[in-house]
């Protein structure tokens, strides 16, 4: 581990003040909630269907409820422990050799953690933590570990433009990561110069009981408002409808979190109705509003 990196020592000057600047730039925004009156709900009875995982789906009920939608919950998504915990133990067992930690997700702060099952260490005080978005970085916190560099683009792409530059090679970093993860940040962080551990954290699965409760939910029905808010979710939606996934998502009015669902819908046949400007549950809300108004769309 350089030099720099351990408890005692320091960085040098130049890039003490990049840190410094980092942390002071992208430091997380207030997670405030949109609120609307009793007069101003846009969605009022509009119905939506989150598929959000059931462990993360509450706050996202909350923000559409109040912005007067229906909301139905269709969890497409649960975490599971990876097949082989073996290299992420590993990883763990010596985590203050590393100079870095990467965090590019909620449910990645959770798999560690838990793995740990401590909260974050005082011995990994030299180590260095970086988050993907503000509800990374608020997990991060409570679970005692705070960010030093916070990239507000959702994007693994954000989190390499932001770290890349600052990287003076041979840095360790460490990347927790789903099974099947986007391989870009590793990528775009080996030609950056660092040298990156990239292990599972946990991986993901569609609970058993999601084909059942879509159809309860949907019937022959259109298929209306859904969330998206993961390629993962998106390839399970469609999963559900197998040889009837052509002719049922001509009814689908996706709302999408950000670009990288954004494609992966597009791959599946579906150009999203909404993407959020911002990713979080206000994002999504607003996004389906705007498009609600832009449309002249009663909300029923």
């Amino acid at each position: 581990m350089p030099a720099w990196g351990r408890e005692g020592d320091a960085p040098a000057p130049s890039l003490r003040r990049n840190f410094v600047g980092l942390r002071q730039g992208f430091a997380s925004l207030p997670m405030g909630r949109t609120r609307f009156t009793d007069d101003s709900t846009p969605l009022r009875g509009l119905r939506v269907v989150v598929t959000r995982a059931r462990h993360q789906a509450e706050s996202t009920v909350e923000a559409f409820e109040r912005a007067g939608a229906r909301v139905e919950r269709l969890p497409l998504i649960e975490v599971v422990p990876p097949a082989d915990p073996g290299p992420l133990d590993a990883a763990l067992a010596e985590l203050e050799s590393f100079d870095w930690v990467l965090f590019t997700s909620t449910n990645t702060v959770d798999a560690v953690l838990d793995r740990l099952d401590r909260p974050w260490p005082a011995e990994a005080e030299g180590v260095r933590v970086a988050a993907v978005g503000a509800a990374t970085a608020e997990a991060l916190r409570a679970r005692g570990a705070e960010p030093d560099l916070q990239a507000l683009d959702s994007r693994a792409e954000g989190l390499a433009d932001l770290l890349g530059p600052c990287l003076v090679g041979g840095e360790r970093l460490l990347l927790p990561q789903a099974v099947d993860a986007r391989p870009v940040l590793e990528e775009l962080l080996l030609a950056s110069g660092g040298r990156v551990m990239r292990v599972d954290a946990y991986a993901k699965q569609m609970p058993p009981s999601s084909r059942a409760r879509a159809a309860e939910i949907f019937g022959e029905a259109a298929l209306g408002w859904v969330t998206f808010t993961s390629p993962s979710i998106a390839r399970n939606f469609a999963s559900l409808w197998g040889d009837e996934w052509p002719e049922r998502r001509t009814g689908l009015l996706a709302v999408s979190i950000g670009p990288v669902t954004t494609a992966a819908l597009e791959t599946l046949g579906v150009r999203p109705a909404a993407e959020a400007a911002t990713p979080g549950d206000e994002g999504l809300v607003e996004a389906v509003a705007a498009t609600v108004a832009e449309r002249g769309d009663p909300a029923s």
